[in-house]
C-alpha cells in the first residue's frame, strides 16, 4: 500500500497541536506516569473501564510530535473497545511499525489513523516515541 507522507504530516501535526484527548483534568488516584528511556517524553495517562470496555481515556504529558500525536490517535482508536480488542489493535500497530507496514487492508482499517507512523522505523530513535503510550496501555490492562 502507498502512504501519502504529506497527508501523514498533516494528521500528525493536527494531533500534536490540537490533541483531542489531552487534559489536565485527572482524578489524582487514577494516573499512570511513564517516562521514555530514550528521550524526554513524559506520559500521564488515565483510563477508565466499565464492564471490560474502555469508556474514558485521557492523557497529559510533554514530548515530541510523534509521541504526542501517536498517544492522541491511539486513544481515539482504542476507546469503546474491550481489553482483548485493545490488545489486538496494539499488536497490529506494533506489527505495522516493526514489519515494514505489512498489514492487510482490513488490518490497516482497524488501526485507523495510526498508519501515519508508517516511516517511523526509518528514525529508530522515534520508535520508542511512537510506542510509549501503547506499551503503557498494554501494561495497564494485563
Amino acid at each position: 500500500m502507498h502512504f501519502n507522507p504529506n497527508e501523514a504530516r498533516e494528521i500528525i501535526m493536527k494531533h500534536y497541536m490540537f490533541p483531542e484527548n489531552k487534559t489536565l483534568d485527572f482524578e489524582e488516584d487514577n494516573i499512570i506516569t511513564t517516562y521514555s528511556q530514550t528521550c524526554s517524553d513524559k506520559l500521564e495517562l488515565s483510563v477508565k473501564f466499565e464492564n471490560n470496555i474502555l469508556v474514558q481515556a485521557k492523557f497529559n504529558g510533554h514530548g515530541c510530535s510523534v509521541f504526542l500525536a501517536s498517544t492522541d490517535i491511539l486513544l481515539n482508536v482504542v476507546k469503546q473497545k474491550s481489553k482483548k480488542e485493545i490488545q489486538e489493535l496494539i499488536s497490529l500497530y506494533e506489527k505495522f511499525l516493526n514489519n515494514n507496514n505489512e498489514l492487510s487492508d482490513q488490518e490497516l482499517k482497524a488501526i485507523n489513523d495510526l498508519w501515519v507512523f508508517f516511516n517511523v522505523k526509518k528514525h529508530l530513535s522515534r520508535m520508542s516515541c511512537a510506542l510509549l503510550s501503547s506499551k503503557t496501555i498494554l501494561n495497564e490492562i494485563k
